[in-house]
């Protein structure tokens, strides 16, 4: 979940005469424009009502919906009340949702922009697909992070002028316990702003800093990403490469020999996730990086190498092994040796969660509390961060790193372009893309690039302006979207 006054408000009356005036336009001649529209007043009646339950948290409202208007496919086979109580957990983790405005409304299909009500709203588009018999019954429904319309944008302006505005909505989260971490904005590799907010450890009462090292979850793929180009730029390894040719000893030999490195960097190999059950039996005792490919070599590809895209930390796994086979040295040896020293990164890195660390934030999570109460997360941590996520760093050994990019210290100008230009479009989205390691956005004018990264109680952003020379960087010891909903805010709103 990463997933930004409504600007544009109207009353249900005019969104529905919006969307209908479109859908009569491309109404079938057998079909008459009246039906056409009540269908779309029913389909959008449906999603105001389940906004309202959602919000409402009310899990009796939630369920009858479900058992009423979801259909048994997009219920996936769940009983309604195990639909309600999932919907319950995703109010708790991300807030109220309000509707922003109707993007298409058809006899089928329903597709809204929502976002989220509070100070860093996040925006999402809602896709609702409804049965051509009977507009009261969904049958499926996607929610996926959508940009910040222009609308709610406004005017751009100086980073002093966003670091004022920021800094006023970020102290009052702080005080309710709704943000906890540290923000940069820098100009030119030096800050133009920055400043920390909240509790690093609850118990102890230690107030966070800049020198704070945060957990970063996924936004380790970058430090990946960067080795293996600087491998490439050795002329040791080739992105066309097959997982066997370079790790001749991989458990499936099958696999092997389909799936390129090409295609582990940019989630399209197949492979599926760490995390689930077995992860969690078994997270204490995985001590390697070699240790994790007993939770998914073995099993079936999503799809055929190159067929499709799914977000796959499996895949950032075998990158790692990659690194140790090639290289010769312990992944976290040489991701320190040729990233961290050569950034001039001083206090990043990935230790044993046993280590006691100096300046790491605790994590504070709200996911599985039933009262909403922030709880440490440490029972959900690896032993170890590795080559998918999972090490720390602060906010200025991260502008560190976006400086050596943009300065080719780690790896040559044509390698630099090739690893964080987009190679492919996850969603929906042209906008977006995934590259090698990093994702590339276009929004408001700029070409951002950069990686996210969250899980229970860490949540991070590293949004690099490549047209403006802005690096914007934000860290939190709280749940997803804490981070992320404020880096983009600020990104997206810089002149």
């Amino acid at each position: 979940m990463s997933p930004k006054p409504f600007a544009r408000a109207a009353s249900l009356a005019a969104l529905i005469l919006l969307s209908s005036s479109t859908l009569f336009a491309q109404t079938a001649a057998t079909t008459s424009a009246a039906a056409v529209a009540s269908k779309a007043e029913e389909h959008l009646r449906l999603m105001r009502q389940h906004l309202e339950a959602l919000n409402a948290a009310d899990a009796e409202a939630l369920r009858k919906f479900a058992a009423e208007h979801l259909s048994e496919q997009e219920r996936h086979g769940q009983p309604p009340e195990r639909v309600a109580e999932g919907e319950v957990g995703f109010r708790r983790m991300v807030g109220a949702l309000e509707l922003y405005e109707v993007e298409r409304n058809t006899e089928t299909e329903l597709s809204a922009v929502l976002r989220t009500r509070d100070e860093f709203p996040t925006y999402a588009r809602a896709v609702w697909k409804f049965d051509a018999s009977n507009p009261s019954m969904v049958v499926s429904r996607d929610l996926e992070e959508a940009d910040t319309p222009a609308s709610a944008i406004g005017a751009k302006r100086s980073a002093e002028e966003i670091a004022k505005e920021v800094d006023a909505k970020l102290s009052r989260l702080a005080a309710s316990d709704q943000f906890s971490g540290a923000v940069l904005i820098a100009k030119g590799g030096r800050p133009v702003w920055q400043k920390a907010y909240g509790y690093a450890d609850r118990d102890a009462k230690t107030l966070n800093n800049l020198d704070t090292r945060f957990r970063l979850g996924s936004m380790n793929k970058m430090f990946t990403s960067a080795s293996i180009a600087q491998l490439v730029q050795a002329g040791k390894l080739k992105y066309t490469d097959t997982i066997a040719d370079v790790l001749p000893d991989y458990p499936n030999k099958e696999v092997a020999r389909k799936i390129t490195i090409h295609q582990l960097l940019t989630h399209t190999s197949g492979l599926g996730d760490i995390f689930g059950p077995e992860f969690q039996q078994k997270k204490d005792s995985l001590r390697e990086i070699k240790d994790y490919l007993q939770l998914f070599a073995d099993k079936p590809l999503r799809f055929e190498p190159g067929e499709g895209w799914s977000y796959s930390n499996a895949g950032f796994i075998v990158l790692g092994l990659v690194i140790e086979k090639v290289s010769g040295e312990n992944y976290y040896d040489y991701v320190r040796k040729h990233v961290y020293d050569v950034a001039g990164m001083k206090s990043s890195g990935s230790f044993p969660k046993t280590e006691k660390v100096p300046n790491l934030a605790v994590g504070y999570t709200r996911r599985g509390s039933d009262d909403g109460k922030l709880v440490n997360n440490w029972d959900t941590l690896p032993w170890r961060g590795m080559s998918a996520g999972g090490g720390d760093s602060t906010v200025g050994d991260l502008l560190r790193f976006a400086e050596a990019l943009r300065a080719h210290k780690l790896l040559n100008a044509e390698l630099t372009e090739t690893v964080i230009t987009g190679k492919r479009q996850p969603g929906p989205d042209p906008n977006r893309k995934y590259a090698y390691g990093f994702e590339e956005h276009f929004v408001s004018g700029h070409r951002i690039v950069g990686h996210g990264g969250g899980a229970p109680g860490m949540n991070g952003m590293l949004d690099i302006l490549m047209d403006n020379g802005y690096t914007v960087v934000v860290l939190a010891n709280l749940d997803p979207p804490a981070a992320q909903s404020v880096a983009g805010y600020i990104s997206e709103r810089l002149k």
